[in-house]
């Protein structure tokens, strides 16, 4: 009692020292530890051993996207190759189409230097190339799709920009060598189909046969329609997975995506969680077959030129900026979480000029629990401050300086959006310089991408080696996450997890058998018996040959281990041979190691057929075995005394009648 009082008087005291010490700040105010996981640093904030610096990645990708281009390719596509038609219902394209295939792949070849080629999957011929990683396998992937086909109609926005986004993505992400592959996909959808998108739904089946991972599918759809009158008319709408709860598999994209376009972008993008429209696309059906999917598309959906014949490129209302938006928003997150593979932490830069009383905020993206480091610099004397707000606005961190320096350590407990706000409080305007990093979970396994160089585990897979057990759970249970067979017993980690066996010790319950064989016997590889016969699982497996998952092998009624203690034969029911089971001769005490227990030249079987005694040699107690016995059922005397007494009979018969032959004889 008396310790526990005096750490609380010293925890006490040295919150008020450090309260004294660090005192009232300019303007009155004081340092606000809004969360118990903010750290506070004197000196400067430890420079990360690698950073990908995030604002000069975006600001390059953002001055190569060309809205022009993608126009052009609108343009083409609508205008040489209208009524690009597929038959949902013969699996054939019209002429328009295979031509507008050729002119895609004509494309593609020569804006990626020969790099991509289209190459046609599925029934609905719809058209794939793959941007590979040079990363060892197993890999992620992230899937980039538009729609090719059309109905009778240019279909320059409803089909056609989707098309042109895809094309112009390929352009400028061939540049970045990615950590997963990027597949470019071209769907023929089917537009006489109004319940699904059938072209789709064969494309999220090939995905699943063929075992991709996919961190996450960006299908584009309708992109150019923009007027302010209409909801959302001027906007990009995302629209995720409602079926995922992992943050990098629902909201981290289109979130990489949002702060993109607020930062170098015109911030047109939004989140809308309205899913209806969605019910016939490429998205819908990804999310289907459980795969992470984004829908991408103009705010207001059903614009009255889409899917009519005055769906041509250069309808007034069509804004190529907008796709060049979402183009652009898409590039900037892909090659975010892509240039991360080397296990670099994130960095944000923010040079500019404050004047009293000016906020400027610097938007980061927070995937997994850990710290975010912060540094801000001055020239002027005048007075600093820096907050961290989460999404919702809450204010979880702030520091106050003078001195033209804040270094700031804050553990940020749930993944999402960030926002960093500096205010110059007074004393001059100023130039300052903010720079932040921000470490990462790129598959949402819970175990930083720092870390999982350092483990040898893909930043990108959940499960890194396919076992069925991701790498942050494997890791916990003591597996290794890299092997999906840790202890080399030949039983996958997801089976011994099952099963309860060790991850570690190739012979979890020690009885000589890996568990890996244990498993293929249908034995437990954590009981030394497994059928509690008595018997453990080598001596059955390898000695006597019975089952180590039955305890009687030969189904005789008696127990494996019974009949090897008494030398029985555990595989047969009827150990001699005698054609009585051995249970049988058990109960009735006979012995099941010998075919005549009595010794008396009559097997055991033959004496119970003819109701003889098979454990007494004389079964009638004459005195003569059996063997030998003319009746071994009958004692002899029930036999001799009839005899005897009907030959006396007889004597006595004969006797007197030869002696009444005497009397009887003539003078």
């Amino acid at each position: 009692m008396h310790i526990r009082v005096r750490a609380l008087v010293l925890l006490f005291s040295t919150a008020l020292l450090l309260v004294t010490l660090i005192g009232p700040l300019s303007g009155g105010e004081t340092v606000h530890n809004l969360d118990a996981q903010a750290i506070l640093h004197d000196s400067a904030t430890p420079a990360a051993d690698s950073a990908l610096n995030v604002t000069q990645l975006w600001e390059e990708i953002w001055s190569s996207v060309s809205s022009s281009d993608i126009e052009n390719y609108t343009r083409t596509i609508s205008e040489n190759y209208p009524s690009r038609t597929w038959s949902v219902y013969s699996l054939t394209p019209s002429i328009n189409l295979e031509n507008a295939w050729l002119w895609a792949n004509q494309t593609l070849q020569e804006i990626t230097s020969g790099a991509l080629t289209f190459r046609q999957i599925t029934d609905h011929q719809s058209l794939i190339a793959t941007q590979y990683s040079t990363d060892p396998e197993p890999k992620a992937s992230v899937i980039i799709t538009g729609v090719i086909d059309s109905d009778e109609t240019p279909s320059a926005n409803d089909a056609g920009v989707s098309v042109a986004v895809v094309l112009e993505m390929a352009n400028v992400l061939i540049n970045y060598n990615l950590g997963f592959d990027v597949h470019y996909v071209l769907i023929n959808r089917g537009h006489g189909n109004d319940e699904y998108d059938q072209g789709s739904r064969y494309f999220a089946e090939w995905i699943e046969e063929n075992e991709i991972v996919t961190l996450t599918t960006m299908a584009f759809e309708r992109l150019l329609f923009h007027r302010s009158q209409y909801l959302f008319g001027t906007r990009i709408a995302l629209r995720t997975s409602p079926y995922e709860s992992i943050y990098q598999r629902t909201t981290w994209f289109p979130e990489l995506m949002i702060r993109a376009s607020n930062t170098v972008g015109s911030g047109l993008l939004l989140n809308l969680s309205d899913l209806g429209l969605t019910e016939v696309s490429t998205a819908y059906e990804m999310w289907q077959g459980g795969h992470p999917a984004l829908h991408i598309a103009q705010g207001f959906w059903p614009d009255g030129y889409s899917g009519t014949t005055g769906d041509v490129w250069d309808v007034s209302y069509y804004a190529y900026t907008k796709a060049k938006e979402a183009a652009a928003s898409a590039i900037c997150a892909i090659a975010y979480v892509g240039q991360l593979q080397s296990g670099d932490v994130a960095a944000e830069y923010r040079n500019g000029f404050a004047t009293i009383g000016e906020d400027v905020t610097l938007p980061i993206t927070v995937s997994v629990e850990g710290f975010v480091n912060a540094t801000l610099t001055w020239e002027e004397n005048t007075t600093f401050r820096a907050q961290l707000r989460d999404s919702s606005g809450q204010l979880v961190y702030q520091r106050v300086e003078s001195d033209n320096k804040i270094v700031a350590k804050y553990r940020a407990l749930v993944p999402g959006p960030y926002n960093i706000i500096i205010r110059n409080l007074g004393g001059n305007d100023s130039t300052f310089a903010l720079n932040v990093t921000i470490p990462n979970d790129c598959d949402g396994d819970g175990i930083t991408d720092i870390d999982e160089l350092d483990l040898g585990t893909s930043m990108y897979l959940l499960d890194s080696d396919a076992d069925g057990l991701n790498d942050d759970f494997e890791l916990g249970i003591g597996g290794d996450p890299t092997s999906a067979d840790s202890d080399g017993d030949g039983a996958l980690d997801y089976d011994e997890y099952l099963l309860g066996s060790s991850l570690q010790l190739n012979d979890t319950d020690g009885d000589g058998i890996l568990d890996g064989m244990e498993a293929e016997l249908g034995s437990d590889p954590t009981l030394v018996d497994t059928d509690g016969d008595g018997l453990d699982d080598w001596n059955e497996t390898y000695s006597y040959l019975t089952s180590s998952v039955s305890s009687d092998t030969d189904s005789d009624g008696l127990e494996d281990g019974f009949e090897v203690s008494v030398g029985l034969n555990p595989l047969s029911p009827d150990s001699d041979g005698d054609g009585l089971s051995d249970l049988f001769e058990f109960l009735n005490f006979l012995n099941p190691l010998s075919n005549d227990t009595d010794g008396d030249g009559w097997s055991d079987a033959y004496e119970v057929e003819f109701c003889m005694s098979p454990t007494s040699a004389d079964t009638d107690g004459d005195g003569i075995p059996d063997g030998i016995d003319w009746d071994p059922q009958e004692h002899w005397v029930s036999t001799v005394v009839p005899l005897t007494l009907l030959a006396v009979a007889l004597l006595v018969t004969v006797f007197s009648f030869l002696k009444y032959k005497v009397y009887t004889r003539p003078e």
